[in-house]
């Protein structure tokens, strides 16, 4: 049996979408919160069991993994520490899938959760002889609220100019939640014969920052004015902004990420798995075209 967070969320809505086409077969036990949506999994082909409680709550997690050997983590990466202590107070699990974050590789974040956590994770886990994985999607996108790439959309929409640090010129290679999806079905059905311990699951192709933007706003019929903002001047404005929100409101990281190459290749996952994203636009458009039908 196979015990996932995070099923309800972006990625996990759509992973499950994967399993019932792919008529999955195992058992699954799936953590969710009292209040959580469950209407996804109404009539389900799948062979389901709910498991109520809060992740950060560790007493809750050893029992609901019991009767299991697969974890699969997919929910907030930072509940990742929970998930793994109570692993490691669950002798029968033998295989573990953790969606992590690209992020590890930025230079900005040296000492995120991240950093502290995955080479004592690696260490226990290899210590008691358990198999894991961990996924590291590229910045996702594919819902309303995404948070990313519908953000810019409803922008686009309303208006005519938009604002863009350092040219844009940084490389992006943004992967629809999709597309993410196949590749976690990927390794969950190859899980005891995968010959890495990381896999990148990124979009079809890197592309510019500014070239994403003229995409969307192309498919989308806009004609939008990009202008270029100096990073040393964004730099001063979201500095000032700090001050003046008595240090509530810090933008910095997010304005060094904008600069920062993000695009990471998939050919790992590609070669290994047969991991095949599908090209940008074709999954930008129907996004689009679903936030303009919010405005009607």
């Amino acid at each position: 049996m196979i015990f996932i967070t995070g099923m309800t969320g972006t990625s996990g809505s759509a992973l499950y979408g994967v399993l019932c086409r792919e008529q999955f077969k195992e058992k699954l036990k799936i953590a969710v919160r009292p209040t959580s949506d469950l209407s996804i999994f109404e009539n389900s082909p799948l062979d389901i069991e709910f498991a109520y409680g809060d992740i950060t709550d560790e007493g809750f997690l050893v029992s609901a993994m019991e009767g299991c050997d697969t974890v699969f983590h997919i929910a907030e990466k930072l509940l990742t520490e929970y998930v793994w202590h109570a692993i490691m107070r669950s002798p029968q699990i033998k295989y573990v899938i953790l969606v992590s974050s690209t992020l590890i590789y930025s230079k900005y974040y040296p000492h995120s959760p991240l950093h502290v956590f995955e080479p004592q994770i690696r260490k226990d886990f290899e210590e008691r002889g358990i198999k894991y994985v961990f996924i590291r999607p590229t910045m996702i996108f594919g819902t309303p609220k995404d948070r990313n790439i519908s953000t810019f959309i409803r922008w686009f929409n309303k208006y005519p100019v938009f604002p863009i640090v350092s040219k844009g010129e940084a490389n992006i290679q943004p992967v629809s939640r999709l597309d993410v999806a196949e590749g976690y079905y990927s390794v969950l059905k190859n899980l005891k014969t995968l010959k890495q311990t990381d896999y990148i699951v990124s979009g079809d192709r890197e592309m510019k920052l500014i070239d994403m933007f003229r995409t969307i706003t192309r498919l989308s019929n806009h004609k939008v004015r990009f202008f270029n903002v100096p990073y040393g001047f964004a730099k001063f404005c979201v500095r000032l902004v700090y001050i003046l929100s008595f240090k509530k409101i810090k933008y910095m990281e997010k304005l060094d990420r904008l600069t920062e190459d993000r695009a990471y290749s998939h050919d790992v996952i590609t070669e290994e798995l047969g991991y095949s994203p599908m090209p940008f636009e074709d999954r930008v458009k129907p996004l689009i075209d679903e936030i303009k039908g919010e405005k009607k």
